[in-house]
């Protein structure tokens, strides 16, 4: 096994989704905060207003859109392991980006509170998938949750393999 964590290790198939009708940047999050939480969880409620919680406050601190329609939206919360969720959107949101862009695309990072290294490096990695124009492109063309799949495991293998240490994760 690698030291190098992928961003495809974080994100699994079932927590990639097409085309999602958000209309706004706090529907989004209550999106988000569902289909992070298990449905079996016992206090799922309470699991999903943590979430939701967590990601309105963290955007308080300041907009996490990059600029050219994407926004990473992460935040801490009680849990195991820092995990992903990738989502385009069926119409893009106002999200207060740099560039005034609204967003399209949107990569949500959920990290143990406890965390010290591997979201830095995660957000590393993300920006260096994020920034490149044809990567975006490859990104808009998936038209179904498998096919998002499969183009951001491509992305992220045709990166270099400096970035991610498994080690900190």
């Amino acid at each position: 096994m690698s030291d190098i964590l992928t961003i495809s290790e974080l994100v699994k198939p079932d927590s990639v989704r097409y085309a999602v009708e958000a209309g706004s940047r706090k529907r989004l999050f209550q999106i988000i905060a569902e289909a992070s939480v298990n449905p079996a969880t016992v206090d799922k409620e309470e699991a999903v207003d943590e979430i939701y919680d967590a990601l309105v406050e963290r955007e308080r601190l300041g907009s996490t859109a990059l600029g050219g329609g994407v926004a990473i939206p992460h935040c801490r919360i009680s849990c195991d392991c820092i995990s992903g969720a990738f989502y385009t959107l069926a119409e893009s949101i106002e999200y207060e980006a740099s560039d005034e862009k609204p967003v399209d695309l949107v990569f949500v990072l959920l990290v143990p509170k406890e965390e010290k290294k591997a979201h830095i490096d995660a957000l590393q990695r993300l920006a260096q998938i994020f920034s490149d124009p044809s990567h975006l492109a490859r990104l808009r063309t998936a038209r179904c949750n498998e096919s998002l799949f499969a183009e951001l495991k491509r992305i992220d293998e045709g990166l270099s393999t400096t970035g991610l240490n498994r080690r900190s994760a």
